[in-house]
């Protein structure tokens, strides 16, 4: 209260102007202005615009900085009370070339001209997206975030994809260290857990160094969020959404307990504390089976009421402070979020005769209700002691609650039935990471240590997966006969699953620079030491239902809430143990690395940096097998990987980039375990195979850079990757049945993968000088072409040998038409990616593989600034509303014709129109 009255009644005034650039005359987006003697300081816009508003009358100092430019520092600024103050400045280029570019003092991280600066100053080909850019769209989270970077794209909404590969192929760091796994059947960070106002920009690193983890194909990812702010400051953001098909409609969902909207697990769908730990040990104590039977939530009618829209909201606090002559910055954001999504999926499944005679094993229709809570808390501390002594504390809290309820009608034609069959689920998933960091320069900078002590825990808890099958015995009336199986249980048809799943690590690192003088040129030496320890324990229960003695044939054709009614071991229905000693697995992963490297400036245009990374690695995971034999893995492996990165220099502006390396993939905790699992939605089982071997990558880059100004980029690159034993998906060829397909990891002989990349990061006033609109229109746009072939050897028998590596895909092309009028502070974004056809699961002669169909996405957003304070947003995601496709080649002509082909999923999310605003307390 005090702050506001005070920013009420004091004499104040505003100050604004535009910075250019003193050689081109162009705008320079992102350059920091500060007022000495204040903490209020703030970034220009797209036009080069900054204003500052309130600031108290009085004489004060400005100064201008710049990456790669020369500070402008202006004295004896007036501020007269009510008035405005004007001043437009110029920055001169400094003659730093592109690979000397240094930053002195404080600078801004989430622009896109400072990402921009971080990519040209990089030894790397880096591709990146800043919190500015992130600003322009709907996008929610850091999977919808990173879609836009040049080359990438998402799976299921959450995994990421570089250069088409598999997300596998990827690595994922918060900072500085490794971000824990949330999902328990893939190798894969969950993007969707970061919400995307915590990023302060993202950055994919797609060639190896020694100083990178050497294990990915793709590129390695870093995720840097928010630490010291320009200014004090606290905003609320809040947003109301409605999706086409889904808000204000029927919504059909699992009965929760209560405080269920707060996304953490309040216990409701927990088994028992008392409910024994196997049936079977009590089994000789029909009492004490019924009893179990009857303690459980036996909820399996879903609850319905109207679909709410779309809420999200945060509050984030910036402090800016000073200690004596240590500066402390803490930013502290809360969010929350509830989303609704109802979808009506088609699910076929095919197999492929002789002749290549199509069998169609069922055609159904499912009703799937999603519901999506989330809670996250980002909370970072940074203090400057100097210019040469920082410390980091980072924290990132994220709490997610997946709600999911389906029913399925139809027909099974391979079973002869017709399902009208349920499924409940539910899922929550929590990740924390802490990180305290260092950075300490020493002898005029030619000495830097910087390390990394970092703890991070992540969680998936399933508490109830119940599912159920019940037969239409009478189309007319709809009459449906639940199937209860005979002497031992199938969960899969009525019964519950549920699992735990819990991922911890500790993570060490530190790297000293050291830069040694050799003549007239300046060799920069870079050493650094890792380690890394994971542990894993997973857990699942398997439960069904079967007739008891003497069992009641009309409770079959009752409804499933008088069937729970009778639990009872004399005509009724009594609870059967289906756990397996393969449904629970423990393992750890202990990593060891060293590297070196040298950064040779053989001229003032050319440098290169050679390294080599040793990497000690050793994976162990405990299980067994169905029969209860024992499932052992123990993988020692130690992999030397070189790497090379060179840098020409045409021009200040213009330069070359070519780069070689060797990575390895491996294969992760859940893939070698030989634990199954059935997905009802998919109606797949997943199967680990403790068998798989490490890949090995052999990676070559070339890229092509052009920065027209420092707001402004154009790339093109290519790229070749060479597999030895590469990590796919496949089909089982044991899974031919009527039943369903088994999905399980195997390694091909060999694969490589070969492109290009394209990168434009344009403004359009130079398309047509003088017209205001494209002054203000600039244009992003970026698309990656890829070939890429499997060679199997004896490893894939019956399958194509002549199809893409698993995951990959051909072309993904991104489209972004940004608007700024800074004036009247307004801004439309059109957004368009699109990605190529990618083998989701690899199949065989008689199941050709599944394919996810190319997919356009058009999004449209708006924000305008209403006064000094409030922030008016909007949009409307999806605008094409186009289906989601898996299809196959059924007729193995290498085309996909929707009247010739078949789809095996397929269902549409609906239009998501969004409006909201944002209001600065402080």
């Amino acid at each position: 209260m005090l702050l506001l009255s005070f920013a009420a009644f004091a004499q104040t005034g505003t100050l604004r102007g535009t910075i250019t650039d003193a050689k081109t005359k162009e705008t320079l987006i992102g350059a920091t202005v500060r007022i000495s003697g204040t903490q209020l300081g703030a970034a220009t816009d797209v036009n080069g615009f900054f204003s500052f508003a309130k600031v108290p009358a009085g004489s004060y100092t400005v100064e201008v900085t710049y990456v790669s430019y020369n500070t402008e520092t202006i004295p004896n600024v007036k501020i007269e009370a009510d008035k405005v103050t004007e001043i437009n400045t110029v920055l001169i280029e400094s003659a730093a070339t592109l690979a000397e570019v240094k930053v002195v003092a404080t600078r801004q991280t989430n622009t896109e001209v400072s990402v921009i600066s971080e990519i040209k100053a990089s030894q790397n080909i880096v591709s990146g997206i800043s919190s500015q850019q992130i600003t322009r769209s709907l996008d929610r989270d850091a999977a919808q975030v990173v879609k836009r970077v040049p080359g990438i794209t998402i799976v299921g909404d959450r995994f990421i994809t570089i250069r088409g590969l598999n997300s596998r192929y990827n690595n994922v760091m918060l900072h500085n260290a490794f971000t824990p796994s949330m999902e328990t059947d893939v190798k894969a960070f969950s993007f969707d857990v970061i919400p995307s106002g915590q990023i302060d920009r993202l950055l994919i690193y797609k060639t190896p160094s020694a100083d990178l983890p050497g294990e990915f194909a793709g590129g390695v990812v870093k995720i840097f969020t928010k630490n010291i702010p320009d200014q004090n400051s606290v905003t609320l953001d809040y947003s109301l959404g409605i999706r086409q098909g889904t808000t204000f409609g029927d919504f059909k969902e699992s009965k929760q307990g209560a405080n269920y909207w707060t996304s953490f697990n309040n216990g409701y769908l927990d088994l028992p504390s008392n409910f024994p730990k196997d049936i079977r040990a009590v089994s000789n104590n029909p009492a004490l089976v019924e009893l179990a039977g009857r303690s459980l939530r036996n909820e399996w009618v879903p609850v319905t009421s109207t679909a709410t829209p779309d809420q999200r909201v945060s509050l984030t606090g910036n402090f800016k402070m000073k200690l004596g002559n240590v500066q402390i910055g803490n930013i502290t954001t809360v969010n929350y979020s509830e989303t609704r999504l109802l979808t009506t999926n088609q699910r076929n499944d095919y197999n492929i005769g002789a002749n290549d005679v199509t069998e169609t094993l069922f055609e159904y229709n499912d009703k799937a209700y999603a519901r999506n809570n989330r809670v996250g808390v980002l909370h970072n501390w940074a203090f400057r002691f100097n210019n040469n002594h920082s410390i980091e504390f980072k924290n990132l809290f994220n709490q997610i609650s997946n709600g999911r309820y389906v029913f399925r009608s139809g027909q099974d034609i391979a079973q002869n039935y017709r399902p009208n069959n349920h499924s409940f689920d539910q899922v929550y998933r929590g990740i924390y990471s802490g990180q305290l960091t260092g950075k300490h320069k020493f002898n005029n900078d030619k000495t830097v240590i910087d390390w990394v002590a970092g703890y991070n825990n992540s969680y998936r808890d399933q508490p109830d997966y119940k599912r159920y099958r019940s037969d239409v015995v009478d189309a007319a009336t709809n009459k449906t006969e639940i199937y209860i199986p005979i002497g031992q249980a199938q969960a899969y048809f009525l019964g519950r699953f549920s699992s735990k799943m819990n991922e911890s690590g500790i993570t060490g690192a530190a790297n000293l620079t050291q830069k040694v003088s050799a003549g007239e040129k300046e060799i920069e030496l870079k050493f650094g030491g890792f380690y890394e320890i994971k542990d894993r324990t997973f857990k699942a229960r398997n439960l069904g239902y079967v007739r008891g003695g003497n069992f009641n044939p009309a409770l079959a054709s009752s409804d499933i809430n008088t069937l729970f009614q009778n639990i009872r071991n004399d005509g009724g229905i009594r609870i059967d143990e289906q756990t397996n000693p393969n449904d629970s697995y423990t393992s750890n992963n202990t990593l060891i690395a060293g590297y070196g490297s040298v950064n040779i400036p053989f001229t003032k245009k050319f440098n290169a940096i050679v390294g080599v990374r040793v990497e000690n690695n050793r994976q162990q995971m405990n299980s067994a097998y169905l029969g209860g034999a024992a499932a052992k893995v123990d993988n020692k492996i130690t992999s030397v990987l070189p790497s090379a990165n060179l840098t020409y220099n045409f021009t200040e502006k213009t330069l070359l980039r070519a780069a070689y390396g060797v990575t390895v993939n491996r294969p992760e905790f859940r893939e070698l375990a030989p634990f199954s699992f059935f997905d009802f939605d998919f109606n797949v089982v997943y199967e680990g195979n403790p068998n798989l071997k490490i890949a090995t990558i052999q990676n070559m880059d070339l890229r092509w850079e052009h920065y027209p100004t420092p707001s402004e980029l154009v790339s093109v690159a290519a790229f070749y990757k060479y597999f030895d034993t590469p990590i796919e998906s496949t089909v089982d060829l044991g899974s031919t049945g009527l039943g369903s397909k088994t999905f399980i990891t195997n390694n091909a002989a060999s694969a490589y993968s070969t492109g290009i990349e394209i990168e434009i990061k344009k403004g359009l006033g130079n398309i047509l000088p003088g017209s205001r609109i494209f002054e203000k229109t600039s244009l992003l746009f970026n698309t990656a072409l890829i070939h890429s072939r499997v060679s199997l050897g004896d490893r894939g028998i019956g399958q194509s040998d002549n199809r893409p590596l698993q995951g990959q895909s051909p072309y993904i092309i991104n489209v972004g038409i940004n608007y700024s009028d800074t004036k009247k502070d307004l801004q439309i974004n059109l957004l368009y990616n699109v990605i190529g056809r990618r083998i989701i699961a690899v199949g065989f002669e008689a199941y050709p593989d599944l394919y996810e169909m190319p997919r356009n996405i058009v999004d449209l957003t708006f924000s305008k600034g209403l006064g000094q304070r409030w922030t008016l947003k909007g949009g409307v995601q999806d605008l094409l509303n186009q289906p989601w496709r898996i299809m196959q080649d059924s007729n193995k002509d290498n085309k996909f014709e929707s009247s010739k082909d078949f789809f095996v999923q397929k269902y549409r999310t609906g239009q998501l129109v969004s409006l909201g605003f944002s209001y600065r307390l402080l």
